[in-house]
């Protein structure tokens, strides 16, 4: 045995209130159920990854999510997180249903493998950066009031992008929009429109007509279709005036390649909860060689939980659109002390 080898597993459910309810075309939740998984390697070292129940996974719930950690953690007792590429392949294979949960599992061994050479993830990755600004969401909320509220605190903070959830009646999404902007004051904030699936190639077309027509600056139209509409997206992104993000609808390479293929975006959102690290690394090189910008997205991790994501981001340098927020959503958790969190502002320590 050498000190790389894992000695124990841990693993925890636990829920955490929102600040806010968080609403999407999807449905809607107050507070996030998450499943912290913990991995301890024999000179002690310990890593962490989190799977985070979604709306847009309903079907995984966080007791499924536990119990594949837990079989990951027993089976991975005793083997060598010096190797960490076959153990991620092999957890991937065999647990591709349950993407969060193998995610989670492959962030806690990276991290921990990481940490025994004396290194961080973003080191590893690439170290490019040392900060980052993110976006802040603003769901899809038909209380006008509380839509306001939050943009004027997001506002205050510093936040100059605001991710609105849209896919509801076209009236409550233009409105929403409109009680954002006028909320935020003088700063004028650009918006990225997350539909959630919860758009058709028509009525997302005449949203964004709208916004123009209202002076509201749209940066990017996030997953509108449902994600097995391809010939929609494809239609939707030759004729939308701002890029389209394929979010639900890419969840691995193969998933990005026929994205690619199909011309049914112009734009890929990865998140760690779906694709893991290593496989986020190969998504971005073929949008990277196609030419499509990136986003990096997230579920409802904690600060804990988001750092894989953020280490993610600052470590290569690849992301045009960065929606790294979920930890600033939650009511109260612990902060994590591998990364800090100014406002928008993401870096370091």
């Amino acid at each position: 045995m050498t000190g790389t080898t894992v000695r124990r597993a841990a693993v925890r459910v636990f829920e955490t209130p929102l600040k806010r309810p968080f609403v999407t075309a999807l449905g809607r939740k107050t507070a996030t159920c998450n499943v912290g998984f913990t991995l301890t390697l024999r000179d002690g070292t310990q890593g962490y990854g989190e799977a985070s129940a979604s709306l847009a996974l309903a079907h995984l719930s966080p007791r499924r999510l536990a119990s594949v950690l837990g079989r990951l953690g027993r089976w991975v007792a005793g083997k060598d997180a010096g190797a960490p590429r076959p153990l991620v392949e092999e957890a991937w294979q065999r647990h591709a249903e349950e993407g969060p949960a193998a995610a989670a599992f492959e962030c806690a061994l990276l991290d921990a493998w990481t940490r025994s050479q004396g290194l961080t993830l973003a080191s590893w990755f690439g170290g490019v950066r040392r900060a980052l600004s993110s976006d802040i969401t603003l769901s899809a909320w038909t209380d006008e009031r509380l839509t306001a509220e939050a943009a004027a605190e997001a506002a205050e903070e510093g936040f100059r992008i605001f991710k609105v959830k849209v896919g509801g009646a076209p009236g409550e999404d233009l409105a929403r929009l409109r009680a954002a902007w006028k909320a935020a004051g003088r700063i004028q904030p650009r918006f990225i429109l997350d539909g959630n699936q919860g758009l058709r190639v028509d009525s997302a077309l005449r949203l964004l007509d709208s916004c123009r027509r209202s002076g509201l600056r749209v940066l990017l139209l996030e997953q509108p279709l449902p994600k097995a509409d391809l010939r929609g997206m494809a239609a939707l992104t030759r004729r939308s005036p701002v890029p389209v993000a394929a979010d639900e609808m890419v969840h691995s390479p193969a998933d990005a390649l026929r994205v690619i293929e199909a011309g049914a975006a112009s734009a890929i959102n990865i998140k760690v909860a779906k694709s893991g690290l290593l496989r986020a690394l190969d998504i971005a090189a073929l949008a990277r060689t196609a030419g499509l910008p990136l986003m990096i997205g997230c579920m409802s991790e904690t600060s804990r939980g988001l750092m894989p994501s953020v280490h993610l981001a600052l470590g290569t340098g690849f992301f045009s659109y960065v929606d790294l927020d979920s930890d600033h959503l939650l009511r109260e958790h612990d902060r994590s002390p591998d990364w800090r969190r100014d406002g928008p502002r993401l870096s370091l320590p």
